[in-house]
Order: structure tokens, then sequence, then C-alpha cells
């Protein structure tokens, strides 16, 4: 039996850049049974050979605008521009002009939602982010009625 991660992963995938991760991922907002219908959508695409998506959905707008702040996009992007690696937080605070304290409390919380990783790297922790691009997924629909409106 293979042993396994405390993240469900097996231990040859331990380190998050040993790990298969396609280019996109996509954040979402949407309902549990709109993810589940996704999932099954994405099982579907594996297997035809597609390569699919990661997807981290968030239950309401406001939940995820609580999460992906402009700092916290804002650090997103520089992760990406250095091939999805800094060389510690210390390193990537200089580099956004932030106080450490801060971006470590973004680093942490990001890697809580699953947005980016961590990686432990001696006494240094390097956040990663192995994605290309990030796509936010927002649909917005109004509620409808099933009667019509009276005229004025």
């Amino acid at each position: 039996m293979t042993e396994r991660t405390g993240d469900g992963w097996p231990d040859k995938y331990s380190d998050p850049r040993d790990r298969p991760h396609p280019r996109l991922l996509r954040v979402t907002v949407e309902s549990f049974d709109e993810m589940y219908e996704d999932t099954l959508d994405a099982v579907e695409a594996v297997s035809e050979g597609e390569e699919p998506p990661a997807v981290v959905s968030f239950r309401t707008v406001s939940e995820l605008r609580k999460i992906l702040t402009d700092r916290r996009i804002e650090l997103l992007q520089v992760l990406m521009e250095t091939e999805g690696a800094a060389e510690s937080i210390a390193a990537l605070a200089e580099d956004l002009g932030r106080d450490y304290r801060t971006v470590h409390d973004d680093i942490s919380l990001l890697a809580d939602y699953g947005l980016l990783f961590v990686i432990a790297d001696g006494k240094s922790k390097r956040p990663y982010l192995p994605y290309e691009r990030i796509h936010l997924d927002i649909e917005l629909v109004g509620e409808r009625s099933d009667r019509e409106h009276a005229p004025a």
C-alpha cells in the first residue's frame, strides 16, 4: 500500500513541486451542486485525455473578495513572474515592498485555501505557485420570477 502525505497525496508527492499540476487555476463562486457537476465534467475530460484546470471554489462572492484582496492578487502575480517560486517569504516581501509579517500571513491564508503551496526548504519556507494562469470565474445571476411584472 502506498503511504500518503497529510494532504492525501502519496509520499512520492510530498513536495508539491513533484506533483502534476495543470497550467491553469480556475477560481470560481458556485454552490456545492455546481462544484459536484464540475467535478464530474473534469473526470470525463480526463478520461478523454484533456487536461482539466485545478479549481478552487468559494461559496459566495463575498468570501472570494475577502480572500483575494488586491494585495494578495499582486502577491500571486509576482510569484507567477518568478516562475512560481520565491527564494523565501522574506525575499517575496522585499520584492513586494511589504512587511514580512503581512506577507507571511497572506501566504498562509492563500495556502490554506489551496491557491498556492508552501515548501519547507531548510529553515526557510518558500511560497510556490505552479500555475501559469489564474482565471477568476464569477457568474452573477438575478433571481427569476415566474410572475410577469404588471405594466406601470
